[in-house]
């Protein structure tokens, strides 16, 4: 090979690999242009889709949302959502009020791989992935009227979204490590942390949903809590659980490692109490629940098991 041909083939990748990079240069200065415009109707958009969705229900609120056409990628921060009381009080008059209602605040959101063209020109949401990052959730528990007989049928998810949006498919919602407190009313029972849940194949449109194999619209919900440590309500023992995994899907419940341990030494234990009442000090490796009714726990607020 001669000089000269080794200098033009090296010229010619050095023209493709300019040529390469001007091109990705242009496509990141077109990427954050639309972004920018793109920003508001989307901002819109995710606000007007979460109240048609709920029924007016909850509002979303977030301080910025960064938007890489490129990628596909959209991270929201400083996420805030937030039950509407007015709307919930007025759901209560006519009986259908949910039982459980929500609040979530979050750093940062992250939705991977969501197709903007085909969600804006054809109304067909199309995600990968969901990531909520170390979000504090409250769940708060209501005894609500239900009617006994309804003569008007209840819209399904679908038929509420319908108008504005013609599918929703996600192929996961990951919740990470979250801060999760249950209340009843305004009385918080419980506090659980480093909760991890895992939600699959969620998939909303004319077909699914009518699709029986589905709950809350997906194929299969995990869930997996590590190192839950709490009281029990008469302050007499300290409960501990290792890890603690279940399927709302396959209405199980596995636990590893629980303990229920005496707060107090055998003679100041027995003291607490006016009559004799037996100490109980316990640990089990590994305890299996199945046929958890987890569906009636949310409606009803009573968890069922059925071994």
């Amino acid at each position: 090979m001669g000089t000269t041909t080794f200098y033009r083939k090296r010229k010619f990748w050095y023209w493709i690999g300019g040529i390469t990079a001007a091109i990705i240069l242009l496509l990141s200065i077109g990427a954050i242009i639309l972004s920018a415009k793109w920003k508001p109707t989307l901002t819109t958009k995710i606000k007007e889709g979460v109240a048609d969705a709920s029924n007016g229900l909850y509002k979303i609120d977030f301080q910025d949302i960064h938007l890489n056409l490129l990628t596909g990628t959209a991270v929201l921060d400083s996420i805030r959502l937030m039950p509407d009381t007015n709307v919930f009080n007025q759901l209560k008059t006519t009986k259908e009020a949910p039982a459980h209602l929500f609040r979530i605040k979050l750093a940062h959101l992250k939705i991977s791989r969501v197709a903007i063209l085909k969600a804006y020109f054809k109304k067909k949401v199309d995600l990968t992935a969901i990531i909520l990052d170390q979000p504090s959730i409250d769940m708060v528990y209501h005894k609500v009227p239900k009617k006994v007989d309804t003569v008007k049928d209840e819209k399904t998810l679908y038929q509420q979204i319908s108008k504005s949006l013609k599918s929703i498919s996600v192929g996961q919602i990951k919740v990470i490590d979250a801060d999760f407190d249950y209340y009843n009313g305004k009385k918080k029972l419980n506090a659980i942390k480093h909760l991890s849940i895992n939600v699959k194949d969620i998939l909303i449109d004319s077909a699914a949903q009518f699709d029986t194999t589905r709950v809350f619209h997906s194929k299969n919900i995990g869930f997996e809590l590590f190192g839950y440590k709490s009281e029990t309500k008469d302050k007499m023992y300290t409960l501990k659980v290792d890890t603690l995994t279940g399927s709302i899907t396959g209405k199980d419940l596995e636990i590893r490692g629980f303990k229920m341990e005496p707060m107090y030494a055998k003679l100041a234990f027995s003291r607490k109490y006016s009559a004799q009442k037996d100490r109980y000090d316990l640990d089990f490796k590994k305890i299996n629940f199945s046929g958890v009714d987890y569906v009636g726990l949310n409606n009803n607020g009573e968890l069922h098991v059925k071994e």
